[in-house]
């Protein structure tokens, strides 16, 4: 019996803390949603159209519900605002019909856009391009912009140019990246790249051309002192060390002037003056002295050359451009 009586009063007092437990937390709940009713229940509700406007009228005025108000006294007129303080009324007052689509809309950024170019619309005036011969080397940046590049591509032809790029033939203007295919077709008729003149032409301008440096330079000047100037641009070929690969991409590049040929008087020089022309050499200068010591004066022409054997067709027909008559 003694044991028995502890162990009901042990389970007396669970029962009694069990119960108060249960008590609290009911208790902390109620009082939790109590106070979220009373925010909800207090919370102000959104006003629409409430706010008012008072808008006096000028003096000397009547009134304008048409009672017989003194000329000074000022009714006032109301104005309603809308949700966001915008004016509903007239005079003035923020426009309500304006749709979403005029106003500026944020793009991701948190900026607004720009508006649309004109020439994203379709109003972007088209711009004249014209066709007129010009040299890719000294060509303007404005006349490239003429001719139908835009200005950041003749930007880059000139910035091409300023490196020391050169365009000796056409194809080399088409190799430029900004040159598209349809622009070439249509200005390769006009460009006009000035060739380089083998009888007037100094170091500097031969140096310029594809395949020649200073040494090349140094012996076509050379081969055209003692020839007397070209008279065809194959005659490059004969010059010390010149190949045919060397001399395939000047082909075009170069002419000769066979009016600034310095003539050859084979009639009174001397042997030795002879001697140091290419075409005649020392067997060619001993013969043609020969003929003039043992001909007469009046044979003294390229046919009486021939006629004489003194030299050959070939060697003529190359002498014939140095020969003074």
């Amino acid at each position: 019996m003694m044991r028995r009586e502890p162990d009901k009063r042990r389970e007396k007092l669970s029962s009694n803390a069990t119960s108060g437990v249960v008590a609290l937390i009911f208790l902390v709940l109620g009082f939790q949603l109590a106070i979220f009713v009373v925010k909800v229940v207090q919370k102000p509700a959104p006003v629409e159209a409430v706010a008012e406007e008072v808008e006096p009228v000028q003096p000397g005025g009547t009134a304008t519900d048409g009672s017989d108000a003194p000329s000074d006294y000022r009714p006032y007129q109301r104005r309603q605002y809308g949700r966001g303080g915008g004016r509903s009324g007239a005079g003035g007052r923020r426009s309500e019909g304006r749709s979403a689509a005029s106003q500026p809309q944020k793009s991701r950024w948190g900026g607004y856009e720009a508006p649309p170019s004109s020439y994203q619309s379709g109003g972007r005036p088209k711009r004249s391009v014209e066709s007129f011969p010009f040299d890719p080397n000294t060509v303007s940046l404005e006349d490239l912009v003429r001719l139908g590049l835009s200005e950041r591509q003749a930007e880059s032809i000139e910035n091409y140019r300023s490196k020391g790029g050169k365009f000796r033939v056409k194809e080399d203007f088409k190799k430029m990246y900004v040159v598209t295919d349809s622009l070439y077709e249509r200005l390769e008729p006009f460009i006009d790249i000035p060739k380089v003149e083998l009888n007037s032409a100094d170091s500097t301008a031969l140096v310029s051309l594809r395949g020649i440096g200073p040494y090349y330079a140094r012996k076509i000047i050379e081969y055209r002192e003692s020839l007397g100037g070209f008279y065809a641009v194959d005659q490059l070929l004969e010059v010390y060390g010149m190949d045919e690969e060397r001399f395939a991409p000047l082909r075009e590049c170069v002419k000769a002037d066979a009016s600034l040929i310095r003539p050859l008087d084979i009639w009174t020089l001397p042997e030795d003056s002879l001697a140091r022309h290419p075409y005649l050499g020392r067997s060619g200068a001993r013969s043609i002295v020969r003929f003039r010591r043992i001909c007469p004066d009046s044979l003294w022409n390229a046919e009486g050359l021939l006629r004489e054997n003194v030299l050959d067709s070939v060697s003529m027909i190359r002498l014939r451009h140095y020969i003074k008559e």
